[in-house]
């Protein structure tokens, strides 16, 4: 490890250096002075301040760091760092430094030190106590830039909103595009696609030389030129449409991309499997294509896609299984006997799913089904949920399905809430959680929306059941214990690994899930529970965004871990063993569960729990 380029490698594992370009390692690495310690021999005692000092990487060996009253305080080991302020708790101690066992130690001195972060300020993040502050350094580092622009767009065909319809018709011949952008003053006010022409014009027999803007979808939902290819690619799936309007940072029209775009760039495709999925004419197709999922999904983590994109894509996905399926059921059972809604919960609500979900489920009828309707309803049930675990989603361990007892009237269903939240218990807190988690898949929305609409409003005002619901979060804690050390599930004496479910994602989703139901805000996605929760000024944007970052640290690693498991050929889980993960990778997570640990403790002193 003498030769220049093989220190240069090591230091890229060491957090602060990680990222960095070779030539700046390398002049790190002629700075280094070589150190040797003897087991139990004193390094040196550090202040808890932010004041640049000496930078201490350990090359070989291990080290204790500990206060000045012998208390262990941390462990470090190879590629580690010390010497900087360090947050053991919710402090910065002054701290020594000790050798654990025989250890080589190589000392950045602090005048190159500094040098070295004039040059590149990221070491200076990444040398911070604030755990924040280093998981925004990390996702700035890693941010993959494939956006939009990179698609080089051909300069879009446009027409104004009084141009008539047969001007607009002629224009998308001759150009041979589907889609026709309308824009005002360099505004983008609507769109004109075949479907409209079919559906508004040529079905209704409109006059041709009527103006476009009378049959136009007006303000259509667009997307930033510097947007990642999988921005538009969830909104394509979202609003089942192939072509997405890009802005430029200007808010002009800077092109039009379609879903041949990016099917082009990936192969197989989300967008492909989900078009498969809705023309599917048996349940066997839906299930057989399904389960191509988790490849694609698999394949588009290891090529750098966007975590909460990927979640997102995922849940997308489900959703166009289950609407195949209620829609296959109901070409075999004939229409509905009443309006009804099927409602997901969970994971699957919030478009965060990874390459396994279970599913969570439920059905809202409209009115008080009599004994026709029910066996109706029942059999659809069966049906959709059967089909669901043959598509992979297996059925819900807790029972939270409707081919369950969860197929209620919408009397039933108020009735059910108003239970929970007038006479919380812990244990009906604890079960009835995941149903705030709510989003309609299929059938009758607006009545969905009705009924999420009023459980918000009273949970909201129904503060003892937000402080049980507080409180039953603070069940889920990061796999942290003493020392900061990572505390694995365990089967029996052995170590099963860190179940990232449970003790990494699901602290942070209670956690934004409170703070919903405090605001009484409709979004369900975690991400933009947390961004609400910040507009509202229920908790600093500065702690809402680390408690982004840390989820989307989270779930990255076990998006990663769940994809190699299926590339061995092994079924996919949530549990990660630590000795997998690369050091860069432990000191990262520590900082993201510090990050959810803090956030806990607020929400505790905020409900006096």
């Amino acid at each position: 490890m003498n030769a220049p380029a093989d220190i240069s490698a090591f230091l890229a594992q060491a957090r602060p250096f990680s990222g960095l370009a070779g030539d700046e390692l390398q002049r790190i690495a002629g700075n280094l002075e070589i150190l040797y310690f003897r087991q139990g021999d004193a390094i040196g005692e550090f202040a808890g301040c932010s004041e640049a000092g000496d930078l201490f990487i350990i090359r070989k060996g291990a080290v204790r760091l500990k206060s000045a009253e012998e208390q262990l305080f941390e462990s470090r080991g190879e590629s580690d760092v010390f010497g900087h302020a360090i947050q053991f708790d919710s402090d910065n101690h002054a701290y020594q430094a000790e050798a654990a066992e025989d250890s080589l130690i190589w000392r950045l001195p602090k005048a190159a030190l500094e040098k070295a972060i004039t040059r590149s300020p990221e070491i200076q993040d990444r040398l911070s106590s604030d755990h924040g502050q280093r998981l925004r350094a990390d996702s700035r580092q890693v941010e993959r830039v494939d956006t939009l622009a990179d698609l080089a767009l051909r300069p879009p065909c446009t027409a104004q909103p009084q141009d008539s319809i047969a001007d607009c018709a002629q224009k998308m011949s001759a150009n041979k595009v589907s889609s026709l952008p309308i824009v005002s003053d360099q505004g983008l006010v609507g769109m004109l696609t075949d479907r409209d022409l079919r559906s508004r014009v040529v079905a209704k027999a409109m006059d041709p030389d009527t103006s476009v803007e009378q049959v136009m979808t007006p303000d259509p939902v667009s997307v930033a030129l510097s947007a990642r290819h999988e921005s538009a690619l969830v909104e394509m799936l979202r609003l089942g449409i192939h072509h997405l309007p890009v802005l430029n940072d200007r808010g002009e029209l800077a092109g039009v991309v379609s879903a041949g775009d990016l099917l082009r760039l990936q192969s197989p495709h989300p967008l492909r499997l989900v078009r498969d999925i809705s023309r599917a004419d048996e349940t066997e197709r839906v299930a057989l294509l399904a389960r191509q999922g988790p490849d694609i999904l698999a394949g588009m983590a290891e090529s750098g896609a966007d975590v909460t994109q990927v979640g997102r894509i995922a849940g997308l996905i489900t959703d166009a299984c289950t609407r195949r399926l209620l829609q296959i059921a109901e070409h075999e059972l004939g229409p509905a006997p009443m309006a009804y809604a099927w409602l997901a919960f969970g994971s699957q609500a919030r478009l965060e799913q990874g390459l396994i979900s279970d599913q969570d489920n439920g059905l809202l009828l409209a009115e008080a089904p009599d004994d026709n309707a029910t066996d109706y309803f029942k059999t659809l049930a069966d049906f959709v949920c059967d089909g669901l675990d043959a598509c992979g989603y297996i059925y819900c361990p807790g029972g939270v399905m409707a081919k369950g007892e969860w197929r209620l009237s919408y009397d039933q269903w108020r009735g059910r809430f108003d239970q929970w939240m007038r006479e919380p218990t812990p244990k009906s807190v604890m079960q009835s959680s995941i149903f705030f988690d709510m989003r309609a898949i299929y059938g009758d929305l607006n009545l969905a929306q009705k009924l999420h609409r009023e459980v918000l409003n009273q949970a909201r005002e129904s503060e003892i059941f937000r402080r049980f619901l507080a409180a039953e979060s603070m069940t889920h804690r990061p796999p942290i214990g003493f020392f900061r050390q990572f505390v694995q599930e365990r089967d029996g004496q052995h170590s099963r690994g860190l179940n990232l479910k449970i003790r990494g994602v699901i602290p942070i989703v209670d956690l934004a899930r409170v703070h919903a139901l405090e605001g009484a805000h409709p979004v369900v996605h975690t991400e933009e529970r947390l961004n609400a929760t910040a507009e509202n000024n229920q908790m600093s944007e500065r702690d809402a965004h680390d408690l982004i970052h840390a989820l989307r640290f989270i779930s990255g690693i076990r998006l990663t871990h769940q994809a190699r498991k299926l590339r061995a050929g092994e079924q996919p889980d949530h549990l990660v063993n630590p000795v997998e993960l690369s050091s860069l990778h432990k000191s990262y997570l520590r900082s993201a569960f510090a990050v959810v640990q803090s956030a806990q403790q607020a929400l505790a002193q905020r409900y006096l729990l």
